[in-house]
């Protein structure tokens, strides 16, 4: 009996395993996509801030997402509303 329960728990962190790496793979490009605007916009501060957060592990996704909330989707949307205006 005790055999059944050991693998379906091991199924089970397969899963988490699996579920994690899918997450950490987003965070990834989404990091990645973060840094390449950043390079594109010549933001020095923004760019030594992305990649020295890579080197912190959980920190680069919170700068990451920084990046977006602060730089990115409010020249997105200063773009759009100039964009109207025309």
């Amino acid at each position: 009996m005790m055999h059944y329960f050991g693998s379906y728990f091991f199924g089970l962190g397969l899963l988490w395993m699996f579920l994690f790496m899918l997450i950490a793979l987003v965070a990834f490009a989404f990091w990645l996509w973060m840094l390449i605007d950043a390079l594109k916009r010549r933001d020095v501060l923004w760019i030594v801030l992305l990649i020295i957060s890579i080197f912190t592990g959980f920190f680069a996704l919170i700068f990451a997402l920084l990046y977006y909330f602060l730089v990115y989707e409010r020249r997105r949307r200063r773009h759009l509303r100039l964009r109207r205006h025309k």
